[in-house]
């Protein structure tokens, strides 16, 4: 059964509580969260359920450890005494706790994640801001179940910021430097997350924490067009050689609004001091730079204070995911109709030259459904129609894809 509302219902705690074993905990966690995706009506939670099941299925072999941080998962879920229950839908809704978002990689095939928090006082069918957080290196972060556990385990919550928009956080393979695969996952992070929820393309930033700042500058200026703004916190912009402490960079990003901030007793200092510098000599209009007292550390202060500034940004250029942009009227997604959509849903669209378009339905957890269009076009307007008639009623997705640009609208099917 697919959603049958998008509203943000309580998750009900139905008492799940059993002595477990450390032999069977997987399997009573699993088939938790099974018998929770089949009845929930809230789309993320039910593909948060599935999410973890599917990074769980996704080992070959799981280590004792990660047995041991799936059993402390397992409390979360199950424990009533537990501070922000995993069960309850509200711990996800007060952004308490994280959704977990998977999708098997379409580069290598690998399962991979990421961390997702809702804007406050959510409301599903509204555009919100994207701030997709890059985190830092940490041993922890190297294993997956580790990082799909790490706010999710029975002390601790996540505290957070940046409130008037989805917040994602990619695990980008790891400590891998947000370079090759774990670049991909965070460009992949970002479009399945844009199957699911509606995001204003006018604001999405980018924003770092220590490898993550590194990795903020890395992916932005080969994608400086993509971001009404980019946040720098305590960037280890030595890696590499300093490979992107140079003007070449700064000319890339002197465009785009970047925040910076770095403790002034931390080493990284004075990288972070230097990107300032190459950033104003190339006439950057926007920069704020600023220190505290402390060292390495991600203080929420600092979190909220670069939120504060950022969030004022934005552009009105309409861009596909990954480094390319694309002209807001090249390609239109006509109104589709009748709404609600019945299973003879109408979807029209305009394309201004020949080329090759693909239009595809996907199901609430990013599972594809049908192929409607899949070949060359000349330019005009065109209208298809989607036989829904094996569809049950819920949510669904149709991307369109035609050239370099992809654009995705939701529409509730209602039999």
């Amino acid at each position: 059964m697919l959603i049958s509302s998008l509203k943000g219902s309580q998750q009900t705690n139905k008492g799940y509580q059993s002595s477990v074993t450390s032999q069977d905990t997987v399997e009573a966690l699993l088939n938790l969260l099974q018998d929770l995706s089949s009845t929930t009506d809230n789309f993320l939670f039910k593909q948060h359920c599935t999410s973890i099941i599917n990074v769980i299925q996704s080992r070959e072999a799981l280590t004792g450890s990660e047995v041991t941080l799936l059993k402390s998962l397992y409390t979360t879920f199950t424990d009533t005494n537990v501070t922000w229950n995993a069960s309850q839908l509200s711990s996800y809704l007060a952004r308490r706790r994280p959704f977990i978002i998977s999708w098997t990689s379409p580069t290598d095939s690998a399962v991979s994640l990421a961390w997702l928090l809702p804007p406050e006082n959510w409301h599903p069918d509204r555009a919100y801001p994207l701030y997709v957080r890059l985190h830092g290196l940490n041993t922890s972060y190297a294993d997956p179940i580790e990082y799909m556990t790490f706010f999710l385990a029975p002390g601790t919550p996540i505290e957070t910021t940046f409130e008037d928009g989805y917040s994602i956080f990619p695990w980008a393979r790891g400590n891998l430097w947000y370079e090759g695969i774990s670049e991909t996952d965070v460009w992949e992070s970002i479009e399945n997350l844009e199957l699911m929820v509606k995001i204003d393309s006018a604001k999405k930033y980018l924003l770092g924490f220590s490898m993550g700042g590194y990795g903020v500058v890395a992916l932005s200026q080969k994608s400086a067009g993509t971001w009404a703004a980019l946040g720098v916190y305590a960037g280890a912009l030595w890696y590499g050689g300093a490979q992107y402490l140079n003007n070449a960079t700064a000319e890339k990003i002197k465009d785009v609004p970047v925040y910076i901030v770095c403790g002034d007793n931390d080493g990284l200092l004075n990288n972070n001091q230097t990107l300032y510098s190459l950033l104003q000599a190339v006439g950057n209009q926007h920069l704020y730079f600023t220190t505290f007292t402390g060292g390495h550390e991600a203080l929420l202060l600092n979190w909220q204070n670069m939120f504060e500034w950022v969030k004022v940004f934005s552009n009105d250029r309409s861009v596909s995911v990954g480094t390319r942009v694309e002209p807001r009227s090249q390609f239109i997604l006509q109104n589709n109709y009748p709404n609600p959509y019945n299973p003879e849903t109408v979807i029209g669209y305009q394309i201004p030259s020949r080329n090759h378009v693909e239009l595809k339905i996907f199901d609430a957890l990013g599972r594809e459904i049908v192929t409607l269009v899949d070949k060359e076009q000349d330019a005009g307007i065109y209208e298809v129609t989607c036989d829904g008639r094996n569809f049950t009623s819920g949510v669904y997705f149709y991307r369109m894809k035609a050239g370099n640009f992809v654009k995705t609208n939701k529409m509730i099917l209602l039999k």
